[in-house]
């Protein structure tokens, strides 16, 4: 199963899951059966967690997690990426910056399908700051030819690096959106990965 089926088993049971109150023990654990085994269709390692309020108005809140394993950290990226806008739900993920966390970090390299990527391999430069939002969008350069590669493929590997670099947090707080581009700009200053933390903290200050 892919992530876009589950979703859609999600979005024609998200009206009983945020009622899920008001059902009674044996509704409860047979909505959440079959919840976990859609989840499992897609991966059975990811791990998960509902915090659905019994009577304030807060919009419940669907948060996956690694469960301590590293290699999930892109199959939740993918699943957060085709994920369905809902206003009556916060879905979320805990995962942590790897950079702050290993040393070596930057030039240790990514593998997703045919495409293999380190961190030090990506430049950045800003395209445009949302006046609304204050998030950036970033344009995006790979040290590597990816000229055979499915764009989808290329985006979703750069996403997932740099959500491990700064973590979802930042990531979602900062980033408004990404674009690669084949191209370094002449007029530009251009950054390396490594900088990128440091350059939206410096920002925001």
């Amino acid at each position: 199963m892919n992530a876009h089926h589950f979703w859609q088993w999600f979005l024609a049971n998200e009206k009983i899951l945020r009622n899920i109150h008001s059902l009674s023990e044996k509704g409860r654990e047979e909505l959440l059966y079959w919840f976990s085994k859609h989840l499992d269709y897609y991966s059975p390692k990811i791990g998960y967690r509902f915090i659905i309020p019994h009577l304030s108005q807060e919009p419940p809140t669907l948060s996956f997690s690694t469960s301590g394993d590293p290699e999930l950290r892109i199959l939740i990226v993918q699943l957060l990426e085709t994920a369905p806008k809902l206003p009556h739900w916060i879905i979320t993920a805990s995962i942590t910056s790897l950079a702050d966390q290993d040393p070596n970090y930057f030039e240790k390299e990514y593998c997703l399908n045919s495409l293999c990527c380190k961190p030090s391999q990506i430049k950045f430069w800003t395209l445009l700051i949302d006046p609304e939002t204050d998030q950036f969008i970033l344009a995006i350069h790979l040290d590597i030819s990816t000229n055979n590669i499915d764009p989808d493929l290329v985006y979703e590997t750069v996403v997932a690096i740099l959500i491990d670099t700064l973590g979802d947090e930042k990531y979602n707080h900062h980033i408004e959106d990404i674009i690669i581009h084949n191209q370094l700009p002449v007029d530009e200053e251009i950054l390396e990965l490594k900088e990128l933390k440091l350059y939206l903290e410096s920002y925001k200050s």
